[in-house]
């Protein structure tokens, strides 16, 4: 389809966006003017000859000099022009604006911004199958020959055409009101075809990157605040949480009480930047969380600590339930570690733990500081699993300490593993004098002295295992 299209925009960066988007349109080829205001766009179609006037109009509302409203009241006005279709891009996404948009200002069509590539595509085609239309119709009006059943014909055609939009714009109005609860990268994975043809049971595989997040002490934080307050506090703080994840390309799948659930799955990258990008979420969930207790702090209320774990693995995506209620969910054992980390924070007295399979995948480990605990096995699986924890200097205060204690750490591991106790805890107490109560330190120290005493088994393989949840 060839049609000339005018982009009337004060964003060159939207021009350039929706331009990319059309020119990517196969089998269509689109001529496309750009006007910064409405001024601007009166002036190039007062000047444009018969073929050089657009056969589509994208117009945005808020622009300076002439906004879009005033623009399309002079150019529907127009008996030369009136006819040539419009179609709003705007922020504006209530319902009144929407009605307003389409019956005073006799606009054709209206899309919320930010908009989906494949509904604007489907959008302008659809408005310049109209435009062709009714040129067709002139064209062969005019030249006094055309028959009573093309007439017929262009007239079904136009009204398809109309109830082709009116369900693209159905169907694109559910889908935004649905993102609200299903994030549309879940969607991308399990309506492929549109919301309205998820079936139960659908499902994929593969491998992904998991967030876990926690409040400490939540039960003691809610018995202290009544319902409204803490609702009010919830929000507030998921909302801290949720920027830094939507920022790395992460999206929350859950919310679970005062839990969150990320999901950094991005189809087509590499699973080494989705493990990056998780690792970089949980960092700045933690500075995040230190400006939400100082806007927390002004109203007196005690600051609030979270723990975060992450893992990658294999996990199943898809639907869950029945055909009258379903659930989008990730199901594997990759999730039930991640939540099993962060659950451990709280015996390691640190923010964040990382498995070592997140850790294998990020190809440039030095962009963050990495420090070994242990190497433990958790309930539900039988392979050792080695954690570590992940710092910089604005996530904690002992950063200068722990950057030397990992070293000497890692020094220590082996006499212990060698069952050299003397020497590891000679070891170990040089970490605790440079960080004094850190918990893994704590515990090796406290296995070694034991184990100096009394020897673990023959088949003693250094690992710790928690059998509780």
């Amino acid at each position: 389809m060839n049609a000339n299209i005018l982009m009337v925009d004060d964003s060159k960066t939207i021009r350039f966006q929706v331009r990319k988007i059309l020119e990517a349109e196969p089998d269509h080829d689109y001529k496309i003017s750009e006007a910064g205001d409405g001024k601007e766009a009166l002036d190039f179609v007062s000047a444009s000859t018969k073929e050089q006037l657009p056969d589509l109009v994208l117009l945005d509302r808020n622009m300076p000099r002439m906004n879009g409203d005033e623009f399309i009241r002079i150019f529907k006005a127009d008996p030369f022009w009136g006819h040539i279709p419009v179609l709003f891009l705007t922020t504006h996404g209530e319902i009144e604006e929407l009605v307003k948009g389409l019956t005073e200002l006799q606009a054709d069509d209206y899309l919320g911004k930010p908009f989906n590539p494949s509904e604007l595509q489907a959008r302008v085609k659809s408005l310049l199958r109209v435009r062709m239309a009714e040129k067709e119709t002139l064209r062969l009006n005019s030249e006094l020959d055309v028959s009573l059943q093309q007439q017929k014909l262009q007239y079904e055609e136009l009204k398809k055409t109309k109830v082709e939009l009116a369900e693209i714009s159905a169907v694109a109005e559910l889908t935004r009101i649905f993102e609200k609860f299903v994030p549309r990268e879940f969607l991308d994975r399990i309506a492929k075809t549109g919301i309205e043809n998820i079936t139960v049971g659908h499902a994929e595989s593969d491998i992904i990157t998991i967030l876990f997040s926690d409040i400490r002490s939540f039960t003691d934080i809610s018995e202290s605040m009544e319902p409204s307050e803490l609702m009010q506090f919830l929000n507030t703080f998921l909302q801290f949480m949720s920027e830094p994840i939507h920022m790395n390309h992460g999206f929350v799948d859950k919310f679970i009480g005062d839990a969150i659930m990320a999901l950094f799955d991005q189809p087509g990258k590499p699973d080494a930047i989705e493990a990056r990008d998780a690792v970089r979420s949980g960092l700045e969930m933690q500075a995040s969380l230190i400006r939400f207790n100082k806007f927390r702090e002004k109203q007196n209320y005690p600051p609030t600590q979270i723990g975060i774990g992450i893992h990658s693995g294999p996990v199943v995506i898809g639907t869950l339930g029945s055909e009258s209620r379903m659930d989008s969910t990730v199901l594997g054992d990759a999730v039930n570690l991640a939540s099993r980390l962060e659950g451990l924070t709280k015996n390691y007295r640190v923010p964040m733990l990382v498995s070592e399979d997140s850790k294998n995948l990020i190809s440039h480990l030095e962009e963050f500081n990495w420090r070994f605990l242990d190497r433990i096995t958790v309930k539900g699986k039988k392979e050792p699993v080695r954690i570590f924890e992940v710092f910089n200097e604005h996530s904690d205060k002992n950063y200068e300490n722990k950057l030397k204690a990992a070293g000497l750490f890692e020094e220590a591991l082996n006499p212990f593993l060698k069952r050299n106790w003397e020497e590891a805890i000679e070891g170990f107490k040089e970490c605790e004098s440079l960080l004094p109560k850190d918990a893994s330190i704590e515990m090796y120290l406290t296995r070694a002295q034991e184990f100096q005493q009394s020897s673990p088994a023959e088949d003693w393989d250094g690992v710790h295992r928690y059998f509780s949840k």
